[in-house]
């Protein structure tokens, strides 16, 4: 039949991995944020936004970090590519009626004015902008005097090693860059960094269900998976199962803490 495929050929590879409004799309990520949910409240916890202050949440996914700022009274605005995510996020702050709003664009030109905030954070989000100085001005050009940024961003782990070794898109992503000091120095050569350290750990009560979990709400790998062959994905689910074996994934990030000079 002309446009079917057997179970075990590869779809198109190129569309939902070339894409990233797509491939950041149709995921579950709103259970993934629920894991993420203690960096989400030290991020908002450090930049401690005052009543009114306003907050940016960039590539704010469904709302993580947004909803906590909120809660502190903060006016907060998120940013992300994927309508999907967005919808989830305001579904979520119109259901405590918080004072946020969503909106759909990209990190690396922002619809906001010079100076307009007092904070701006992202969790996992600005890391994997294509054009990272681009990012970067970008995120210091909208931070007004005395604002703080904060960023988390992963390290260069066994569970990144293992999908840059099976992983075709890996190639083009250079979001590990933000763990190197000196890299995002020269991103921000005009503000006072420091960076910190922390663990986070995603638990099930057993390997399937943690990969089920993994495998259906991390939306770059949720891509990728559906665009393999069934062969290529079962030996794809073996190599990842063998980093849950106890149901569950552990990871060291890094939190990098800025104010713009």
């Amino acid at each position: 039949m002309e446009g079917a495929h057997r179970a075990d050929e590869p779809r198109d590879r190129g569309a939902s991995l070339s894409d990233p409004a797509s491939a950041w799309s149709g995921a579950t990520y709103e259970r993934i944020a629920e894991a993420f949910a203690p960096i989400h409240h030290r991020i908002v916890e450090t930049l401690d936004p005052r009543p009114g202050g306003r907050f940016l949440d960039l590539a704010c996914g469904t709302g993580g970090v947004a909803l906590i700022a909120a809660r502190s009274g903060a006016a907060v605005t998120g940013l992300d590519i994927s309508a999907d995510q967005l919808e989830k996020a305001r579904a979520a702050a119109e259901a405590e009626s918080l004072d946020a709003r969503f909106d759909e664009g990209d990190v690396e030109n922002l619809p906001y004015e010079d100076g307009e905030f007092d904070s701006v954070a992202s969790a996992f989000g600005i890391i994997f902008a294509a054009d990272h100085e681009r990012a970067a001005q970008e995120l210091t050009r909208v931070s007004g005097p005395g604002a703080r940024f904060a960023i988390t961003t992963w390290q260069r782990d066994v569970w990144f090693q293992l999908g840059q070794r099976l992983r075709p898109d890996y190639s083009s992503m250079t979001a590990q860059l933000w763990a190197e000091e000196d890299h995002v120095r020269d991103l921000f050569p005009e503000a006072d960094l420091t960076f910190e350290r922390g663990v986070s750990t995603i638990a099930a009560a057993s390997t399937d269900e943690c990969w089920e979990l993994l495998s259906s709400s991390v939306a770059p790998l949720k891509a990728w998976l559906e665009a393999l062959g069934a062969d290529e994905r079962a030996d794809a689910e073996g190599e990842y199962k063998q980093l849950i074996e106890d149901g569950s994934l552990s990871r060291e990030y890094i939190l990098i803490l800025g104010t713009p000079r």
